[in-house]
């Protein structure tokens, strides 16, 4: 059956979740979420992944949110509620990957479209690209828990403006905003700048760039005294560890650094 969502990891370890729907410009419908999430949690289980990319097929549309052609046969409040658990897990635990996630927005983000980006750490545009929080346009709210990531984001006061009126924002405000880090250069496919980004990333210590997230993450609603004690402790921890124990030597040898080698035991 093709559920509209494919999943594939390469050799080293950096794996590709397509959302390619092209003729409902990427929405999700039930198959589709449900794929969504199991492709979720298949990464999760993977261990070999070092860093996971979101993107749509084609150059229209990264993701327009749930497919409403689809949904609209369903409006009880139990088919709300099971749309809000599906995709709502699923995001929580993209937020959990211990690994960089990397949206390469390729076209119109839209309703949960935009949700979805939210949950990366990192987000990627096309110069075309363009953003709205729709929801309110067809009497929802964010339901895949979108409003609180993105106040965390951009600010309340920037998110209360996007959420309230659900304008469309062009790739360069979503920039200045925070919503995005990097528009893609124009003579560049926009996949090959993602897969460039994390590869990037693949080769910088596994280790580290796990602590780091997690660290982010405990930062944005810990206390600063909280968020002291858990850098205190992910610091030692990586201080002795071997990829650090590299860089010191690498340092001394002037040479580069060789991170993550196969004789490290890999807890990820």
């Amino acid at each position: 059956m093709n559920t509209g969502i494919h999943l594939h990891i390469d050799d080293k370890g950096l794996a590709l979740l397509q959302v390619d729907r092209p003729e409902a410009r990427n929405a999700l419908n039930w198959v589709a979420q449900e794929a969504f999430a199991a492709a979720v949690t298949a990464v999760a289980q993977a261990t070999q992944v070092r860093a996971l990319i979101i993107t749509g097929s084609g150059d229209k549309a990264f993701v327009a949110g749930g497919d409403l052609k689809e949904l609209a046969d369903h409006p009880t409040p139990e088919a709300g509620a099971r749309l809000n658990r599906v995709m709502g897990t699923a995001l929580a635990q993209l937020t959990e990957l211990p690994i960089p996630v990397i949206a390469a927005v390729n076209g119109d983000a839209f309703g949960g479209g935009c949700e979805i980006l939210t949950a990366c750490d990192l987000r990627l545009a096309a110069p075309h690209a363009r953003f709205s929080f729709a929801q309110v346009k067809v009497g929802l709210t964010s339901g895949w828990g979108g409003t609180g990531r993105l106040v965390r984001l951009i600010g309340q006061s920037h998110a209360m403006e996007l959420l309230l009126t659900g304008r469309l924002v062009d790739a360069p405000e979503a920039l200045r905003l925070g919503l995005i880090h990097r528009i893609a250069p124009t003579d560049t496919p926009l996949q090959q700048t993602a897969v460039a980004w994390a590869n990037e990333l693949i080769n910088l210590p596994h280790h580290a760039l796990a602590a780091t997230k997690a660290l982010v993450h405990t930062a944005g609603h810990a206390t600063l005294v909280e968020t002291y004690w858990q850098e205190s402790k992910l610091f030692a921890n990586l201080w002795a560890a071997p990829d650090h124990l590299e860089a010191l030597v690498a340092f001394r040898e002037k040479r580069p650094p060789r991170f993550n080698q196969p004789s490290e035991t890999d807890h990820r």
